[in-house]
């Protein structure tokens, strides 16, 4: 079997290229905003349509959404100021505890969904170096945009009653599925 056409000389070349991907993505904000912004805006797109989403189905009520990068003052971990670019952002007017913890923690939904391109690709797409590597690109897009960061760990822990809710309905279903396993 030829190179080209090998499954696992296909798969190394995508891992190659997400390891790739990952040392950009850690190496772009030393570089500089333009490097910056142009390796994360795919990310940070699919990271504020899932807020934004989920906001909207969770009753969040969101008022504003951007992906236009803008620069504002930040406080360090030393709390110092300084200047730190803001890549895309959602104002959500409503963050009941029905809509807070989703909403905060809606990001995470990205991971299912990279499994699923993960897990489909190929029958939608010929198993080939170039579709081989587009999809090790949208997965890693998917897993860069989500993580929530601590603003929106700040939304989803604000309201406790929501997370006690939430917690008992996971709770509840592993027991319903560990009860029909047994």
């Amino acid at each position: 079997m030829a190179p080209a056409t090998n499954p696992a000389f296909l798969h190394f070349a995508g891992i190659i290229l997400a390891a790739t991907l990952g040392a950009l993505q850690g190496r772009a904000d030393r570089v500089g905003p333009f490097w910056q912004i142009i390796v994360r805006l795919p990310g940070t797109l699919l990271h504020e349509v899932a807020h934004l989403l989920v906001a909207f189905l969770t009753g969040g009520k969101p008022a504003g959404f951007t992906v236009i990068p803008h620069r504002t003052v930040g406080v360090t971990a030393g709390g110092s100021l300084r200047q730190v670019w803001v890549l895309g952002s959602v104002t959500i007017t409503n963050p009941s505890p029905l809509a807070a913890f989703p909403s905060g923690c809606a990001p995470l939904l990205l991971l299912p969904l990279a499994w699923f391109l993960y897990s489909n690709w190929f029958s939608w797409f010929p198993l080939d170096l170039l579709h081989t590597l587009l999809m090790y690109v949208a997965v890693v897009i998917c897993c860069g945009g989500s993580l929530p960061s601590s603003r929106d760990l700040n939304v989803a822990f604000s309201r406790p009653a929501g997370v006690l809710l939430y917690a008992a309905a996971c709770f509840s279903l592993w027991l319903m599925w560990r009860h029909a396993r047994h």
